[in-house]
């Protein structure tokens, strides 16, 4: 029986355009509430972000925020990590040799932009984060918590570029692709599965009572911890491979349709 769900958001739960059937979700939702089922928006986008998305149930959910590095169960924070200003400080600067790489670096407070990146990127950064600064300098910052940069890298450089980092700073941070042209630098250890099971330890579930939808690669470690796991049909071949059971995109509203098949 399923007893919690965790779904992704980008490229998964939320259509192309940004926007979800809001309807059919009150529905779904009120549907799982009855059965005493939760649900965990699972996502590499700021918390901040994620429960604007909600503004009806914000309060109800449980997130695994940032790609797992930043926990929270109905308002209360179970786990945040962090880097050390000393490694900030070797990841920036080995970022800013890389031509044509923007990044934001995620910290508790908001989420950071330099001042120089691309127009382009600077538009596209709202669309996952809703508290942001632009600064000219990451690590000059007054935040105590930078647990994540996110990097928008063209397809045909991400495979070497993720090679390169997880060879440089094995130990210190990990790259995973998240979808959309995005690489994420995780801390390693809190990735998604990591939120997911303090969330399941919580509320005195097991794996197999958990559900999880996803599309891309930072989706695996949830997907190999789940009882059952839905890949997107826009998802990539191996991350399909990786799922219980493949499903309509998310332009076709397939999480809600899945939902409402088991809840309704």
């Amino acid at each position: 029986m399923i007893r919690a769900v965790a779904t992704d958001i980008d490229g998964t739960f939320l259509r192309q355009d940004r926007t979800f059937d809001r309807k059919l979700f009150d529905r779904v939702y009120a549907a799982m509430q009855a059965q005493g089922a939760r649900l965990i928006i699972a996502s590499g986008d700021q918390y901040y972000f994620l429960r604007s998305l909600f503004p009806d149930q914000a309060d109800q959910l449980a997130y695994v925020a940032e790609n797992g590095v930043l926990t929270v169960d109905q308002n209360e924070e179970l786990a945040c990590d962090r880097l050390s200003a000393e490694d900030v400080r070797k990841i920036t600067t080995y970022l800013d040799t890389l031509p044509g790489i923007n990044y934001c670096a995620s910290g508790r407070r908001y989420a950071y932009v330099l001042n120089r990146a691309d127009d382009d990127f600077k538009q596209i950064i709202p669309n996952f984060y809703t508290r942001i600064k632009t600064v000219d300098d990451v690590n000059d910052v007054d935040d105590d918590f930078i647990f994540k940069f996110a990097l928008n890298v063209p397809h045909d450089r991400q495979a070497a570029l993720t090679h390169d980092i997880n060879t440089r700073f094995a130990g210190v941070i990990r790259a995973t692709a998240s979808g959309y042209g995005a690489v994420d630098l995780i801390i390693p250890g809190m990735d998604k599965s990591y939120g997911l099971r303090l969330l399941l330890k919580r509320w005195q579930l097991n794996p197999a009572d958990l559900a999880v939808f996803g599309d891309g690669e930072n989706d695996l470690e949830m997907f190999d911890l789940a009882g059952t796991s839905y890949a997107m049909g826009n998802a990539p071949a191996n991350v399909q491979a990786a799922a219980t059971r493949v499903i309509g995109t998310n332009n076709d509203q397939a999480v809600l349709h899945q939902l409402a098949e088991i809840f309704m």
